[in-house]
């Protein structure tokens, strides 16, 4: 994920009409897709494992009931100046119904562990395990679901190209999540679609150990209400992990869908300690938190 930052905050309390009936989740299945996912290596926007992990996600997604389409769109490498070639990858489930919402991931892995504090490190290979991986892990996981989830919703799991191409805070975060909603803004502009998103999760660093999910505070301000309803299943659920506390704030990708006019909200644990370093790596991740990331999200699925 992207960078932090702060803005002030605005809460609602809200609950979901109906009692969550979450899928059973498989989390040690989830890890499994964690780890084959960091076996390929890392995965920067434009690069070969990059392209590999899409279209192993696509194949998956295919297999279990989804229509897939790719979403192409390209940008300059920050050093080099060279374009570079990216595409947001959408598996829809029920796509003839038009009330829908969006659970996303990015899948490229930042360039380098820029946060190491000792510079050798920096440049050593970086994985994404929790930063990356875990998403679209568990967005692989829901993909084996959502044909039989009991939703009145058509659900879009979309994963994002080109969260950050960045190097040492040279170029632009959120080029997937930017180009998807500008797409989709258009749409509606134009009338040339009649689906609409009713909101969206961003799921961002949720495998790490001792997983902690704070209320983020963009998410706050912007989509008070989808908060409110998530954290309400979760503890229904009794899912610990989503903390009943604000968190720091976050710049991701549910900052352009929320300017598009998709109610989104950044589900992340931002205290992970391996964030950006090199140790960000599957042995630091859980299938317990991935099970319980997954329980709280089909359950707020089935209260739609």
């Amino acid at each position: 994920m992207g960078l932090r930052g702060f803005l002030p905050l605005s809460q609602s309390r809200v609950r979901p009409n109906r009692n969550p009936a979450p899928a059973p989740i498989n989390g040690a299945r989830a890890y499994r897709y964690l780890s084959q996912i960091t076996d390929l290596g890392p995965r920067p926007a434009g690069s070969a494992a990059n392209t590999l992990q899409r279209q192993l996600v696509a194949q998956h997604f295919a297999l279990n009931g989804a229509v897939v389409r790719e979403q192409p769109f390209s940008s300059l490498d920050p050093l080099s100046g060279a374009t570079v070639r990216m595409a947001n990858l959408i598996g829809s489930w029920h796509p003839e119904r038009t009330e829908r919402v969006v659970i996303a991931a990015h899948y490229d892995t930042r360039p380098y562990a820029d946060q190491e504090s000792d510079p050798t490190l920096r440049r050593t290979p970086y994985l994404g395990a929790n930063d990356g991986a875990s998403g679209v892990a568990m967005l692989m996981e829901l993909a084996h679901h959502l044909r039989t989830l009991p939703t009145s919703v058509g659900v879009d799991l979309v994963l994002f190209d080109g969260e950050e191409l960045v190097y040492d805070e040279r170029g632009e975060y959120f080029l997937g999540s930017k180009e998807f909603a500008r797409e989709y803004e258009q749409a509606v502009k134009q009338g040339s679609s009649a689906s609409r998103y009713q909101a969206a999760l961003v799921l961002d660093m949720v495998g790490g150990k001792n997983l902690q999910i704070s209320k983020e505070p963009y998410s706050l301000q912007l989509a008070p209400k989808l908060v409110q309803d998530v954290w309400t299943v979760a503890r229904r659920l009794k899912a610990p992990a989503f903390r009943n506390r604000v968190g720091r704030a976050v710049l991701d990708d549910h900052i352009p869908l929320n300017d598009s006019g998709i109610p989104a909200i950044d589900v992340i644990d931002f205290d992970y300690p391996y964030w950006h370093k090199a140790q960000d790596r599957p042995e630091n991740c859980s299938p317990a938190s991935l099970r319980q990331v997954g329980r709280v999200v089909t359950g707020w699925l089935t209260t739609k």
